[in-house]
């Protein structure tokens, strides 16, 4: 009689361990949740600054087609669907590729700027990447640092502009 009741807790303590072993696993699946088609779309609005169209053309540079480009993917991907990104992110990273590779702008040849497209870039292929492993715990807020990294981009060009105005007007003004 008490070797049976020792059989009887051996088996309830290995049925509660095999049974707490699946639970464990589901959990961890669970966690990673990835968008499917059924899931319904997601609108998430991102912040981009306008296209400092102005500030171009007090500069000469309306004509700088690559970065009229880069403003436009990056507006038309704010409205896009987040589970069909990929290829506009692919073609982001093209742009970027080839603004980086080229040469920018007399004014903007410094490396305040093109460090700041390199961290664009960066950040694109770190949103391609949450494409392909497309979960809902990262592409938003991967996206949302690209937008935050493009912005600060436009952001430092005024800026540097208007460093190199106040220089000149500074040297002009000293006897």
């Amino acid at each position: 009689m008490h070797c049976s009741f020792r059989i009887f807790i051996l088996i309830i303590f290995s049925f509660t361990s095999c049974t707490g072993g699946n639970e464990s696993r589901e959990t961890e699946s669970s966690t990673v949740e990835n968008f499917t088609d059924e899931d319904p779309i997601i609108k998430v609005s991102f912040e981009l600054v306008d296209y400092p169209e102005d500030f171009l053309k007090e500069n000469g540079l309306e004509g700088w087609d690559e970065f009229r480009s880069l403003y436009e993917t990056m507006d038309r991907l704010k409205e896009l669907d987040l589970r069909d990104v990929e290829v506009n992110i692919i073609g982001l990273s093209g742009l970027l590729k080839d603004l980086i590779s080229g040469n920018l702008p007399e004014e903007f040849e410094t490396p305040q700027i093109r460090s700041r497209l390199k961290v664009v870039k960066m950040q694109s292929q770190k949103s391609r990447y949450f494409t392909r492993h497309y979960k809902k715990d990262s592409l938003i807020p991967s996206l949302k640092a690209l937008y935050g990294h493009y912005n600060a981009l436009i952001y430092r060009m005024i800026i540097l502009k208007q460093e190199q105005t106040a220089v000149i007007s500074n040297t002009l003004i000293i006897p």
